[in-house]
């Protein structure tokens, strides 16, 4: 004799399986035998205690799939070192998520290049799911979508509340071309200001007449050609001995940099000019995104939230640090006029304008660069 509540076990597993995308008549073909032989008495006198336990799980499995599902671990990638703040900033994601989760999410993180995917592929490596999540430089990665190189802009942010202000306006923009990718923004992080470092002082921008300026893309060569400078490409693992042989004797770079590349011992001036800030961005793959489930996505959110807050504060404080080593190992703190400032921001303006002719095409640069400019006076006025 049957078991009354067969027939019914048996429609909930097709329907399952239906929405699993298998042929429900192919895979309950067995089924039906296996129910057949087990509900009836003889069967279920036949199967062992311990077996009964293992057949009843399985069906626990089929009817309640979510409640029996492995871990989800997600590939999480930084090209950093273990102590760069990016890369502490990308564990802590992880902590929290799993904290969140109960263990039910969680993130290898690999960091310092143990993957080989440089600046330029990363964001390939998401859209394609080679990666599941990646911090990345955005200016790295604009390819295509100028709007993510933005803000790496000469003399356009002047301090934080600017920074803030910038990313509060252009993560939209970001949001919308990683969705074109099959992504989705996570946290979006700053770098600090480049500020000018060289072997003497410098009051105004008469004194950066003739300075051999190390620069390392476009937009530091005409600032340095607006200036009266004259810009040099000297790669960074470069730019010490150069400094050393005279063959450049200023750079524009934070003092991150600076102390990691000794610079402080060839260069002995500091002058923060706050020339630019670069964002990194934090994005996952949208498959992998959509895999987790509501909670799991919620948790995820909250864990970059913390992520963000946590980069946001760390950056400052790792700045400040890394001043005050530098001035402990020889290096003079130059201040900046407003009149000196001024200056700079005119050169500013002059390759902004070049940059957004080069890239008229790309509407959405040119419709965050005049929102954030226009934020920016409203709140001068203030």
């Amino acid at each position: 004799m049957k078991s009354p509540f067969m027939p019914f076990g048996l429609i909930i597993i097709i329907i399952k399986l239906h929405f699993w995308g298998l042929d429900p008549v192919h895979e309950t073909k067995g089924m039906i035998e296996v129910y057949s032989a087990c509900f009836s008495r003889r069967g279920i006198r036949c199967l062992r205690p311990a077996a009964l336990s293992v057949f009843s799980l399985l069906i626990l499995v089929l009817l309640f799939p979510g409640e029996a599902a492995a871990k989800k671990t997600l590939l999480a990638l930084t090209v950093w070192n273990e102590e760069n703040y990016q890369t502490r900033g990308l564990l802590l994601m992880a902590d929290r998520v799993s904290a969140l989760t109960g263990g039910e999410v969680e993130l290898r993180v690999e960091y310092g290049g143990t993957l080989g995917y440089k600046g330029a592929e990363i964001l390939g490596a998401v859209e394609s799911g080679q990666l599941d999540i990646a911090e990345m430089v955005a200016s790295n990665v604009a390819g295509d979508a100028p709007v993510l190189a933005l803000r790496t802009l000469p003399m356009m942010l002047d301090d934080w509340d600017d920074v803030a202000l910038f990313d509060s306006l252009a993560r939209p923009y970001y949001e919308k071309v990683c969705e074109e990718r099959g992504q989705k923004v996570l946290v979006v992080s700053p770098w600090p200001f480049g500020g000018l470092w060289a072997n003497k002082e410098v009051k105004d921008v008469a004194d950066m007449k003739g300075l051999k300026l190390r620069s390392y893309d476009r937009n530091g060569a005409l600032f340095a050609q607006a200036v009266g400078a004259k810009g040099l490409n000297v790669p960074y693992a470069e730019a010490y001995t150069g400094l050393a042989t005279g063959l450049i004797d200023s750079v524009i770079t934070s003092s991150i940099s600076v102390r990691e590349g000794k610079f402080y011992e060839v260069c002995k001036y500091h002058m923060p000019i706050a020339f630019a800030s670069a964002s990194s961005i934090t994005t996952i793959n949208r498959a992998a995104w959509d895999s987790l489930t509501e909670p799991q996505r919620e948790a995820l959110a909250a864990a970059s939230a913390e992520a963000e807050a946590f980069l946001r504060d760390e950056v400052k404080k790792v700045v400040a640090e890394n001043d005050q080593f530098c001035y402990a190992n020889g290096v003079t703190l130059v201040p900046v006029s407003e009149a000196f400032h001024a200056e700079l921001v005119k050169a500013g303006e002059k390759v902004a304008a070049e940059w957004l002719r080069d890239n008229k095409s790309a509407k959405d640069a040119i419709e965050l660069y005049e929102k954030f400019m226009a934020e920016k006076k409203a709140r001068a006025k203030q």
